[in-house]
């Protein structure tokens, strides 16, 4: 006998269907958990750049002992300047 117009599947196609779908929810839970994860690692981060200690050892390590040169106003670095 042929399929009925129902049942678009076979008993085993229905069933391959529906794994396959929980595979792909369980990948979307998983990558979405490993988002979440990230997003609150680069807050921390962000929370740290923002402390003025932080910033004052950022700045001794990247211009301690370069020398500054003053002719060039346009070329000179704002010590001053946040990170963000």
């Amino acid at each position: 006998m042929g399929q009925l117009c129902c049942f678009p599947f076979s008993r085993d196609e229905e069933k391959i269907s529906k794994r396959h779908t929980g595979i792909r929810d369980l990948i979307k839970e998983a990558l979405h958990r490993e988002r979440m994860v990230l997003k609150s690692k680069v807050k921390e981060i962000k929370e740290l750049l923002l402390k003025p200690e932080i910033q004052a050892k950022i700045r001794r390590e990247l211009f301690e002992g370069r020398p500054v040169n003053n002719s060039n106003q346009e070329k000179d670095v704002d010590f001053s300047v946040t990170l963000t």
